[in-house]
């Protein structure tokens, strides 16, 4: 049986390590997982203030008080991202000239329940559909394009990924291949909805273990949307929440904003309390109205994401 001060020791120890990890996520020095970390600070910070609550249970008071000192700096890092994308949703628009309803969906390339994920996609009709891992329902294509007729993406099964389905008509679509992979992983489609001309942009990044990976894509992402006029609306799997570093630098850059919740969606074991992994934020005189996660997956190992998105006049 421990001891009270091996128990100290012991959780002293986990807080060291922890405290470390924070540091990286905050400092940014470039490690590989770094994205990855830093999507989950909130997590860690969670974590870290149950180890301190041991730590004053077993008698390391001052070490627990300086142990909260780093959470709370941690804390506030992870929260001034979320406070800068928050106040771009403050910018004033102009009255509602249009609405969209939007599905952000990863669907798993090896979805094991296909049809049930394309009966909901079928069933839902949303104005547009973004599609990830679109391998995993490919069979099923027609029957997507019976609800939604008009496809970007996936006529290669070779070269297939992400996809857009749109009851709208796409005006000169194009899927792009994304640096360093050169996957195609990035749909561009203009199109217009109740005499409201708009871009759609989606996206499906790499894995966050790839960090310089994710920070070309993300570049070239910045680029692409540099190229483009008028309201936008960015979608996809970031593999990355909106309050990591990069992404907190693309949202500044082009002046994104995001919805007015940021559901998790992965794991989708853990529900409501996963991570936002994949985001939709608008850009221009376009708001998202209000954004949900689904509570079934239909077989995927994302929750989707489905948004209600406003275009509006200039203020």
């Amino acid at each position: 049986m421990w001891s009270k001060a091996e128990y100290r020791g012991a959780v002293l120890a986990l807080g060291g390590v922890l405290a470390i990890i924070l540091v990286i996520t905050s400092v940014t020095p470039g490690l590989p997982g770094e994205l990855l970390l830093q999507t989950l600070r909130f997590h860690l910070v969670g974590l870290g203030l149950v180890l301190a609550l041991f730590m004053v249970l077993f008698g390391a008071r001052w070490r627990a008080l300086l142990f909260m000192a780093v959470l709370a700096v941690a804390f506030a890092h992870g929260a001034y991202y979320v406070w800068e994308f928050q106040a771009r949703r403050n910018e004033p628009v102009g009255a509602l000239r249009a609405e969209m309803s939007f599905l952000n969906y990863n669907v798993l390339s090896g979805n094991r329940t296909a049809s049930e994920a394309v009966d909901f996609i079928v069933a839902t009709a949303p104005d547009v559909a973004l599609i990830m891992e679109t391998p995993g329902v490919v069979e099923y294509i027609p029957q997507i394009e019976a609800a939604l007729p008009y496809r970007l993406g996936c006529d290669r099964v070779a070269t297939c990924d992400i996809s857009l389905f749109s009851r709208h008509p796409i005006v000169d679509g194009k899927v792009l291949e994304i640096p360093p992979f050169r996957r195609s992983r990035l749909v561009v489609a203009p199109m217009s909805i109740d005499g409201v001309d708009l871009t759609v942009v989606g996206i499906h990044l790499s894995k966050p273990y790839f960090d310089e990976a994710s920070l070309q894509e993300l570049g070239y992402l910045r680029y692409t949307l540099a190229q483009i006029e008028g309201p936008v609306v960015l979608s996809g799997d970031f593999n990355s929440a909106l309050w990591t570093a990069p992404v907190a630098w693309l949202g500044r850059a082009q002046n994104l904003v995001p919805g007015p919740t940021y559901p998790a969606t992965w794991p989708v074991e853990l529900g409501p309390l996963g991570v936002p992994i994949d985001n939709i934020f608008t850009r221009g005189d376009a708001r998202i109205l209000d954004v949900s996660a689904g509570a079934d997956s239909h077989g995927s190992n994302h929750r989707y994401l489905l948004a209600r998105i406003g275009f509006h006049a200039p203020p």
